[in-house]
């Protein structure tokens, strides 16, 4: 009888994740998923679809303009904070913002600047399954455009099954799709950047870097990626 109720506890460990082949005992935890997404170029604010409640809320913003992101707010009242991930070229800028345990209800999304840019895209994705806590890690890089395809900054993550947002802002061209072989899915291609995720919700720790091909390789480029933590 004590083997039998051994074996099922067993059993039941493993369904739950909590037991693994090899050295040890392995929790996968949650996996992410994007519940909604949105991108607008030319405009100052973002209308997305009603955010639910407890999601991540991350915001990818390119602007022109020499200025900075001072804030960004939404109609819910959710609070936003930057993920350090602040790439400069020329007049040109990356950034990305998040918000975490969101409130529902959240339909406009308001960034404010420094000072007025001169253009300004945006693009939202609502996220369930991601924790709190800061994200997992964060990188900017700028450069000259490449042939075959340009790379954004890779990031070196700790945590298993991490959501990764990579975008590329580039100037006197445009993006004409992700790499081919790469692990990110781009989402938009607004006004002719780069915006996407990593394809995967079940992703080992290590280094991601997506990479575009661009339709003529001229001009330069700026990038942000952010990994957030998947919730455990």
């Amino acid at each position: 009888m004590r083997i039998k109720v051994l074996a099922l506890i067993l059993v039941l460990m493993g369904t739950l994740g909590l037991v693994g082949c090899g050295q040890g005992a392995i929790f996968r935890g949650r996996t992410w998923a994007i519940v909604n997404n949105a991108s607008t170029a030319g405009s100052a604010t973002l209308t997305i679809p009603a955010t639910g409640t407890g999601n991540l809320i991350a915001v990818a913003l390119m602007f022109n303009g020499g200025t900075y992101v001072n804030s960004i707010s939404d109609d819910a009242g959710n609070v936003y904070v930057s993920a350090n991930a602040k790439a400069v070229v020329g007049n040109g800028s990356t950034e990305i913002w998040y918000a975490v345990n969101s409130k529902p209800g959240a339909t406009v999304v308001n960034p404010t600047f420094a000072d007025s840019p001169t253009h300004v895209e945006i693009t939202v994705w609502e996220v369930s399954g991601i924790s709190t806590s800061a994200p997992d890690a964060a990188n900017t890089s700028s450069g000259n455009l490449t042939l075959d395809n340009t790379p954004g900054p890779a990031v070196t993550t700790t945590q298993v099954d991490d959501f990764i947002l990579s975008i590329l802002f580039v100037v006197d061209t445009s993006i004409s799709g992700i790499s081919s072989g790469n692990k990110f899915t781009n989402d938009f291609m607004t006004d002719g950047n780069g915006w996407a995720h990593i394809t995967s919700s079940s992703t080992p720790a290590g280094t991601y870097q997506a990479s575009w091909i661009t339709s003529t390789p001229q001009g330069m480029y700026c990038a942000s990626t952010v990994a957030f933590r998947p919730a455990k």
